[in-house]
């Protein structure tokens, strides 16, 4: 039996920490809107997850399962946001600025400031508004345009949107009489683009699995927005 219940207690760190660390690391590391998709579906597996389905697992001890699976999903969903910004924002696997620096000068050979030029715009996506051409040009200061997309790849904001409509405040469930109060938040105007869809996705859930629903949700988006505030605060 106490072999049994090790068993289980393991599968459900497993099975929390292996949704949080691939919540996280996709989060973390992506900066386009599939995010929305992605954590709506990952959502739509919580009722699952904290044994909201009825299994007989989830029904013989239904507040040890959830606290493991709780806290297994929060502590990776952490450490795999703190693993995709890294990722996303020092490109690990990419040439070291010498190197890039390297390559341009020898594609450029008789330009060395178009090379510059070239290794700044492949590194951080900032660009001179025209680039500029010839042996001796000086490498004096050009006006730039920021190429946003690649800016914002390298950048460590997650989501301003987050911040600015305080998804820690406006959708705390504990604000609210229900999970439908809290759900009409996330359709209000200037929310995030990524609350609709969640939406969505938990009304369509069973009554009794959306209160789960939108308190986990609360507390992912949450920390999400903090470590943003963290990073802005980290880049000042």
């Amino acid at each position: 039996m106490a072999e049994g219940s090790r068993s289980s207690a393991l599968a459900d760190v497993i099975a929390g920490g292996g949704i949080g660390l691939l919540l996280g690391t996709v989060v973390g590391m992506t900066t386009s809107e599939v995010v929305a998709t992605v954590v709506g579906a990952l959502t739509a597996l919580l009722a699952v997850l904290l044994g909201l389905d009825g299994s007989d697992a989830a029904a013989r001890s239904p507040v040890r399962a959830n606290a493991l699976r709780i806290g297994s999903l929060g502590l990776f969903t952490v450490l795999g946001l703190g693993l995709g910004l890294y990722v996303r924002i020092n490109n690990p696997i990419a040439l070291s600025p010498e190197a890039q620096m390297a390559k341009w000068q020898h594609t450029f050979p008789d330009d060395p400031t178009l090379a510059k030029q070239m290794m700044v715009y492949e590194r951080t996506g900032i660009r001179p508004a025209s680039f500029t051409y010839g042996k001796i040009t000086p490498a004096e200061p050009v006006e730039v345009a920021v190429d946003e997309a690649k800016s914002k790849a390298v950048s460590g904001v997650l989501f301003s949107s987050l911040k600015d409509f305080d998804v820690c405040t406006r959708i705390n469930p504990a604000r609210y009489g229900s999970p439908e109060e809290v759900l009409a938040i996330y359709t209000r105007r200037g929310a995030p683009a990524i609350l609709p869809g969640l939406r969505e996705r938990i009304a369509a859930m069973p009554d009794e699995s959306q209160q789960v629903a939108v308190a986990v949700t609360h507390d992912v988006l949450c920390a999400l927005q903090r470590e943003e505030e963290r990073t802005q605060e980290a880049t000042k």
